[in-house]
């Protein structure tokens, strides 16, 4: 089996135990500082050789991968102890992304990028969560939920993956195993680690 074809079908048997991350990823950049910054954000698709991602434009996120498209985003099935870490570089893809995606997003998702657009760009301070719930509950007062449209600051962001490594916790009495991944022109090449 073939690394992505693994990674799916991990994915989906994480789905098939009722994985809490089974849908997510903890995604990670580096700020103008040069320090990580990590956030959990939902996994759209995991393709042959990328990975998609719904952010806004308003994310301080955003602003980093401008300044450093690599990219790293961790998976942990805790269900199957496996542990995945995808690199890659970060584009960026055409806006029909969002349109075509829009309907699967829940209507707190869809308010919020009205929030942003209207109110206060992602990760602003506010004065107290009173104070952002009162926002949030202004726009979805004032637009009715069939009239919510993308936002031109809602992007689908595309990783270009060059490297994975799959982490296998699951064996009790033999070390872990652990293998990384890289892609070149003829595919993957696995190499083994020490755990």
């Amino acid at each position: 089996m073939q690394i992505i074809e693994q990674l799916q079908a991990d994915q989906t048997a994480a789905y098939g135990h009722q994985d809490p991350n089974a849908n997510v990823c903890f995604f990670t950049t580096v700020d103008a500082a040069g320090s990580p910054q990590v956030r959990t954000l939902v996994l759209r698709h995991i393709g042959e050789t990328t990975i998609t991602l719904f952010i806004n434009t308003s994310s301080p996120k955003w602003q980093q991968l401008l300044q450093q498209p690599r990219c790293q985003a961790l998976l942990w099935y805790p269900s199957l102890q496996i542990q995945y870490r995808l690199s890659g570089t970060a584009a960026a893809l055409a806006s029909d992304a969002i349109q075509d995606n829009w309907h699967k997003r829940p209507l707190r998702a869809k308010i919020l990028d009205y929030v942003y657009d209207h109110a206060a760009p992602q990760s602003k301070r506010m004065a107290s969560r009173a104070a952002l719930l009162e926002q949030f509950q202004v726009v979805s007062q004032r637009v009715a939920s069939a009239d919510l449209k993308p936002s031109a600051a809602a992007i689908g962001l595309s990783v270009q993956l060059d490297q994975i490594e799959r982490l296998d916790l699951s064996q009790n009495d033999l070390p872990h195993e652990r293998t990384v991944f890289e892609r070149s022109d003829g595919g993957w090449t696995a190499h083994v680690l020490v755990p």
